[in-house]
C-alpha cells in the first residue's frame, strides 16, 4: 500500500488478478479441509438488496419502500436502488422474507442467506415477480423488439450477463418465437441458480 502511494486501484489490481479471487466454486478435492482453507469460491445466495435491484434492472421497474419511522421521510422515493436504502428500519415484504437483516448489531451473522421455501414459491408464483416480468417495460421493449434467437441471445446476456450455449438453444428455441413463450424464458433463467447464486 505504501509502496503504490495509497493507490487504491493498484490493491484492487492485485487482488482482482490474484488467483485466490478468481477460484472456481468447483472443488478441485473431496477432502473436507479444503472448504476451511479457502480452496474453493463458496457459492452463496445474492442478498436480498441485490437481488431485487438486479430483477428490476432487468425488467425497467421499481419498488416500493416505507418507513414507520417518519424521519425524513416516510415513502423513499422509488428511484432510489434497494442497495442506498439508508436505514433499516426502510423496508419491504420482500426484503423482510429474502433475509435483509434489521441492522440492530452490524454483524454479518445478522443476515440470513439461506434459501427457504417461502422465498422460492415467492419467486416462482408471486405477482409480484410475474408482474414485473410480464410488464416490466424494459424486458418488454428486449421481447417485442427482437425475435428468435436474438431474443434469446438478448434475454441471456441480460439475466445471466452469457450467451445461451446451443443445447440451451435448442431446448429454448420455440419459446422466443413469441411474447408468452420469451417471458416464460425470463422467468426461468431468473429462477434459475445461476442468476440467484454468486459463484
Amino acid at each position: 500500500m505504501v509502496k503504490s502511494k495509497y493507490d487504491l486501484k493498484h490493491i484492487y489490481r492485485l487482488i482482482l488478478n490474484s488467483k485466490t479471487y478468481q477460484f472456481s466454486f468447483i472443488p478441485q478435492s473431496d477432502n473436507p479441509a479444503s472448504a476451511d482453507n479457502f480452496a474453493f469460491y463458496t457459492m452463496r445466495r445474492l442478498d436480498a438488496e441485490v437481488l431485487i435491484d438486479a430483477i428490476c434492472q432487468i425488467t425497467g421497474t421499481t419498488e416500493s419502500y416505507s418507513s414507520i419511522i417518519p424521519e425524513p421521510y416516510t415513502f423513499v422515493p422509488e428511484i432510489r436502488r434497494t442497495i442506498q436504502l439508508p436505514d433499516g428500519s426502510i423496508t419491504s415484504a420482500f426484503l423482510e422474507m429474502f433475509g435483509r437483516p434489521s441492522r440492530d448489531s452490524g454483524l454479518e451473522s445478522e443476515r440470513n442467506n439461506r434459501i427457504t421455501a417461502n422465498q422460492r414459491l415467492h419467486l416462482l408464483n408471486s405477482t409480484h415477480i410475474r408482474d414485473k416480468i410480464t410488464k416490466g417495460p424494459k424486458l418488454q421493449e428486449v421481447i417485442e423488439s427482437t425475435t428468435g434467437r436474438q431474443t434469446a441471445d438478448t434475454l441471456y446476456l441480460a439475466i445471466l450477463s452469457r450467451l445461451p450455449t446451443e443445447e440451451e438453444w435448442n431446448e429454448i428455441y420455440d419459446q422466443c418465437s413469441s411474447r408468452w413463450g420469451a417471458q416464460n424464458v425470463a422467468w426461468a433463467l431468473v429462477n434459475s441458480e445461476e442468476f440467484l447464486f454468486r459463484h
